[in-house]
């Protein structure tokens, strides 16, 4: 599990350590990959060490405890993946003011260039194509042109915590208030990070009709 957690986080500290611009495609996937990981490492484990408190050490030691724990990582990790993909191109696509006919195309190829590197391990509760899926009925009900509401745009990510955080229901339920607010400002910190980072004017968001991805179909249920 932790050789796992390990590959989950090198992204994120070759990224802390570099602190590129964004100011391409590249660095932004990279962003939002890093980020999506930090997020749904860092607010489930710290729902669960202030739930375990002292148990904590002894519960993640537990094989069954430590596979419910990996499964929720991952289920979360996609559910910010699908939400910091779907508001950082929605940022940018109100600052550059640009009339973008269809982000939809682009913010698929986006979705799934990213989803492809991550590692493979996330995949063993979820196979990628259904993540996919599940992200295009986000797409499809996504609205590019509305007021953005950042306690909105990640209400994804805060369902997946409350539902796959291996807690008793009674406690989540008590819990909700308190892990939605938490949750909330550790992701606005994030579109602080990005807003601080992106060099709005250069970068372009333009689909890549070589790439095959972008008119894969994804089979249905």
């Amino acid at each position: 599990m932790f050789r796992g957690l390990l590959k989950l986080v090198l992204p994120l500290i070759n990224f802390l350590v570099r602190q590129n611009r964004i100011d391409e495609v590249e660095s932004l996937r990279s962003f939002v990959s890093s980020r999506s990981s930090y997020m749904a490492q860092v607010s489930l484990y710290g729902y669960l060490k202030a739930r375990a408190g002292t148990q904590y050490v002894s519960l993640i030691k537990d094989p069954l405890f430590a596979s419910s724990m990996k499964t929720a990582r991952n289920q979360i990790f996609f559910a910010c993946l699908m939400d910091l993909t779907l508001h950082v191109l929605k940022t940018i696509h109100a600052r550059k003011q640009q009339n973008f006919q269809n982000l939809d195309p682009f913010a698929r190829q986006f979705f799934i260039q990213t989803l492809a590197k991550a590692p493979e391990e996330v995949f063993e509760s979820l196979e990628r194509e259904k993540v996919i899926l599940e992200f295009e009925k986000h797409l499809s009900r996504h609205n590019w042109s509305g007021t953005d509401d950042s306690h909105e745009s990640f209400s994804g990510s805060r369902s997946a915590l409350l539902k796959w955080a291996p807690v008793v229901e009674e406690f989540k339920i008590q819990d909700e208030e308190i892990v939605s607010n938490s949750i909330h400002f550790k992701w606005l910190r994030v579109c602080q990070e990005f807003e601080k980072l992106t060099d709005f004017e250069k970068i372009r968001l333009e689909t890549d009709p070589d790439l095959p991805d972008l008119e894969k179909e994804v089979p249905e249920d």
